[in-house]
């Protein structure tokens, strides 16, 4: 009977030793190594081998592979790549797709959402800038866009167009309804109303400037390259009520590009 004693506090030592061991390698599996940011997330990885990039497109040369089970801390997201780094320090781009299968610390599996260009409609604001013809002149223009509805949004234009025998300058509201939000080729309508100055180029004959009134129809497409950035290309009727015998109709045809924030 007093025999067992020692035994049996030598195999409680034991056990409370081992019990310590297997959870400071336990904690240590979620230890942030020190090159790691603290807003980092570590994942584990249930895919026989993830490929790593050194920058985030397939052009560039893989230099590492993940294996099933190893744990990495999460970055950043750069449309369908995420920045990820291992506990030895492999810092490299890995493909969304490839990370299909990855896991919290706690065991819980992970999702992470794929960027692309529906995300566009959760921005309210963009700025555009186009160059384009204007009834034979080179025009450029800008245009501050505020979204509305998924359908609906409005916009202030300025162009300015540079001729051989006059310029002008065209500022303008115009209303643009978008049936198609979704696609990603997606056509719209626009409608809108301003001014129009024009200031001829005459060098022997002095001329006036004129500013008109000018009403706005058109119809664009608009093609979304990147979750922040969108194509367009977008042709515009320009009806100018002059206080001549006649009113003028110009046809303006632009390609130019927003950047949505």
């Amino acid at each position: 009977m007093r025999s067992s004693s020692p035994r049996r506090l030598l195999s409680g030592m034991l056990l409370l030793s081992l019990t310590t061991l297997f959870g400071s390698v336990a904690s240590a599996g979620v230890q942030f190594p020190q090159h790691v940011p603290e807003d980092a997330e570590p994942v584990s990885v249930d895919a026989p081998y993830v490929n790593v990039y050194t920058g985030p497109g397939r052009g560039y040369p893989i230099f590492h592979a993940l294996e099933r089970g190893e744990i990495v801390w999460l970055l950043k997201q750069r449309t369908d790549w995420v920045k990820v780094t291992t506990r030895r320090g492999h810092t490299g781009w890995v493909r969304v797709a490839d990370l299909a299968d990855i896991f919290s610390p706690e065991g819980e599996p992970l999702r992470i959402d794929r960027v692309d260009f529906r995300d566009h409609r959760s921005q309210t604001l963009q700025l555009g800038f186009t160059y384009g013809d204007f009834a034979g002149a080179d025009s450029m223009g800008v245009n501050l866009g505020y979204r509305f509805t998924a359908n609906l949004s409005g916009e202030l234009r300025a162009t300015q167009a540079v001729g051989q025998f006059s310029d002008s300058q065209t500022y303008q509201v115009a209303v643009l309804h978008q049936p198609f939000p979704r696609w990603r080729v997606s056509p719209y309508f626009m409608l809108g109303t301003g001014i129009n100055i024009t200031s001829p180029n005459a060098t022997i004959v002095a001329t006036e400037d004129r500013q008109d009134t000018a009403m706005l129809t058109g119809f664009g497409l608009k093609t979304f390259i990147a979750r922040r950035f969108a194509l367009r290309a977008e042709v515009a009727n320009h009806y100018l009520l002059t206080s001549r015998e006649n009113n003028q109709e110009i046809i303006e045809w632009k390609l130019g590009f927003d950047v949505f924030m």
